[in-house]
């Protein structure tokens, strides 16, 4: 508060119900500070005397538009269903967070908040149009600022969210997206396809599409979903097995420092929570796609998830270009260093690294790919031989130690990372996914990656990282590629030093996956050299 009296001089102020007052001494401008509780109070009135004895009086009101001056705010829109909330918290405060919903807990803020008004629909129902916004700080002396379900996100009502699923029948998934004005909502994507040994196969995806009818300009990072809040990512937080579309109708912008990935579930899978369910992740854009941020599916392979075939598009010669059921093989079983997974070929993802060994143990093999999930890392063998790695995109191989959980081996990287002993660390957390990208004209200058990840760490054996996954683009005007990779996550290494003779030895890394880019103006894939 500022009391400003140039010609006569400010005495005193008094505060509100006179709870204090403070002397001026003929002041010309005083400036204060005044903390209290609010709480059922509909007003605030301060008064200065000046030196004459006369009085100046101030009121605040306390009404909503009390609460939202004191943390400054605003929306920008994104696209016509989505609105960026960038938060402007007050300087000197160690505290920043948001909440979105009546029951739902505070998240730390640390970017734009990225609303979208499908997301919202599908986890409340088409009949919520309406939602509150409560943001919170704490400053550095333990003050706090609540503005609490004062701001209003407001949905309109031609926004809609189909719940139920459509069957659409396609000669590929491309084309089913291509050829149908779809409203945003889940789908099922029945396609016929033929594989390179020429048997014919009907396979039916189901599939979680948003539709954006205007020019996409990201800007924020982060993007809230109902009633659970704070992961980065697009899609249904429901464990459902989906591929994830986001179709783009005109122009796609993603801003310096986002990231557009999936969403994980909030259902604990594998004796983990958010884990991704995504059977992929598609980006159609029907005009011009420019990247400057980062697209990936980095940690982002299927969860639990056989593979299948993967029939994206169809050539005039009625050839299909798709991703194989099965990636590349795992690595083998190691008596000493662990052996890296395959590298992916003909769009395959690669397969996971098997754990390493002392020399009393044996470790298991890496899990091979699928066409939604790197392979999975195994456990390193610290005296006592590991488990194999599952093929389906599974949790990374169990760390095994000896009897008195000494010496153990790291967990292999998985969906969750394979467990260890207290002398080592858990394999990292996710595998390579599938990322499937399309746009007349893509300009890439920021990040492309479905990067697997590392291995754990252990006392004398490193557990093996996961396989890279499948990126796949089809554009058909021009490409600037930028910086694509689909790498395999480093194996984990070791801590201890040699005993009674034995050895210690690095995880094998997952092997790369596949990077595919090619033209189809023709109407036939034209790979790229």
């Amino acid at each position: 508060m500022i009391a400003e009296d140039t010609e006569n001089g400010i005495d005193k102020i008094i505060y509100p119900e006179n709870e204090m007052i403070l002397s001026c001494n003929g002041k010309a401008k005083v400036a204060f500070d005044y903390n209290t509780d609010i709480t059922g109070k509909d007003s605030l009135t301060f008064k200065a005397i000046n030196m004459l004895g006369e009085e100046i009086e101030k009121t605040i009101l306390i009404n909503d538009q009390f609460y939202l001056d004191l943390i400054d705010y605003s929306f920008v829109n994104e696209t016509e269903t989505q609105k960026a909330l960038t938060v402007n918290y007050k300087k000197g405060s160690t505290t920043k967070q948001y909440r979105i919903g009546e029951n739902t807990n505070w998240t730390n803020y640390t970017n734009t908040i990225r609303l979208d008004d499908y997301q919202i629909l599908e986890a409340l129902g088409n009949e919520n149009r309406e939602v509150d916004i409560s943001l919170r700080q704490i400053d550095e002396m333990g003050y706090e600022i609540v503005v609490e379900s004062k701001l209003k996100y407001e949905i309109d009502d031609n926004v809609t969210y189909r719940q139920e699923d459509t069957v659409i029948e396609g000669e590929s998934i491309l084309a089913c997206v291509e050829n149908n004005n779809l409203e945003s909502g889940n789908y099922i994507f029945k396609v016929t396809g033929t594989t390179d040994e020429e048997t014919e196969e009907t396979i039916e995806y189901p599939v979680e599409l948003y539709n954006y009818n205007e020019d996409a300009n990201y800007i924020a990072n982060n993007i809230a979903i109902i009633p659970k809040i704070g992961y980065t990512g697009m899609g249904s937080i429901n464990s459902q097995k989906r591929m994830l579309i986001l179709k783009y109708n005109k122009n796609l912008t993603i801003n310096e420092g986002v990231t557009i990935t999936s969403t994980g579930t909030n259902v604990s899978i594998n004796g983990a929570m958010y884990l991704c369910t995504k059977k992929g992740m598609l980006i159609y854009c029907a005009g011009t796609l420019t990247n400057n941020g980062t697209i990936t599916t980095t940690a982002r392979g299927t969860v639990n998830q056989a593979g299948e075939n993967v029939y994206l598009y169809k050539n005039e010669d009625n050839t299909y270009e798709y991703i194989p059921a099965v990636g590349a093989a795992g690595g083998t079983n190691a008596s000493h260093w662990g052996n890296a997974g395959g590298n992916g070929i003909s769009r395959r993802t690669g397969g996971g690294g098997s754990g390493s060994s002392n020399k009393y143990g044996r470790s298991g093999k890496g899990g091979n790919g699928t066409s939604y999930s790197g392979g999975v890392g195994s456990g390193g063998a610290g005296s006592r031989s590991s488990a194999d790695g599952n093929s389906i995109g599974g949790p990374g191989g169990h760390g095994q130690s000896d009897g008195n959980n000494s010496w153990s081996g790291g967990g292999g990287a998985g969906n969750p990372g394979g467990t260890t002993y207290h002398e080592g660390w858990n394999g990292g957390s996710g595998t390579g996914g599938l990322l499937l990208i399309y746009g007349d004209k893509i300009i890439n200058n920021g990040t492309i990656s479905a990067d697997g990840v590392a291995g754990g760490t252990g006392h004398t054996a490193g557990g093996g990282g996961s396989g890279g996954g499948s990126i796949n683009i089809f554009y058909k005007e021009e490409i600037k590629k930028g910086n694509i990779h689909a790498n395999g996550g480093s194996g984990g290494g070791w801590t201890g030093s040699s005993f009674w003779g034995g050895q210690r030895s690095g995880g094998g890394s997952g092997g790369a996956g596949s990077i595919t880019t090619g033209n189809i103006s023709s109407r036939t894939f034209e790979k790229d050299e």
